[in-house]
């Protein structure tokens, strides 16, 4: 038993250590991708962006009909990253391959409206925006047709893959580190 309560004591006391000597030193910026993910430059840390990193991230989770995806909005803080959180920027190449639950963001406006009873896709300004900035997205074309949708009603910034799982094995096999997100 007094091993256990020492465990948690060791382990609880570097995270505290983390959060407090943040608050007041550093505050969160959004350097390339404006008001999503914050990011806190750290440049004497340990495990420094890398350049010429490659990240697939795999994305299956949605979320309510009426709000940014959680796992997209991720994406925005992987972007901060690269460009200034370390000592210095660093390149990086970042796919998103969309299925499962995340499939419906990769929608346009009229369909992503009509499948969640929403005017807008309120994902699509900031794929656009990540897009931009050199995210490239694709969607799995099985999701797609397994839930009634056509590949014309994605977003231009979405090209259909074959599938999820065809995108993702081929990407990994580039060298590409697997990332999950919900």
């Amino acid at each position: 038993m007094n091993r256990m309560i020492i465990w948690t004591v060791v382990a609880a006391l570097p995270l505290v250590v983390i959060v407090v000597g943040a608050r007041g030193e550093r505050s969160a910026r959004y350097p390339v991708i404006e008001k999503h993910g914050a990011v806190v430059k750290f440049p004497d840390a340990l495990e420094q962006p890398r350049n010429g990193s490659k990240i697939l991230v795999d994305v299956t989770g949605g979320g309510a009909g009426d709000q940014l995806s959680p796992a997209i909005e991720k994406l925005a803080r992987f972007v901060n990253i690269y460009s200034s959180a370390g000592r210095e920027p660093a390149s990086v190449e970042i796919v998103a391959v969309l299925h499962g639950d995340a499939t419906v963001a990769a929608l346009n406006d009229a369909a992503y409206g009509a499948a969640m009873q929403t005017d807008v896709n309120p994902n699509r300004a900031l794929i656009e925006e990540l897009h931009a900035a050199g995210v490239r997205f694709l969607v799995c074309g099985q999701a797609l047709s397994h839930k009634g949708f056509d590949p014309q009603q994605t977003l231009p910034e979405v090209p259909v893959a074959v599938s999820g799982l065809t995108a993702m094995v081929n990407l990994q096999s580039r060298g590409f580190a697997y990332i999950p997100l919900k």
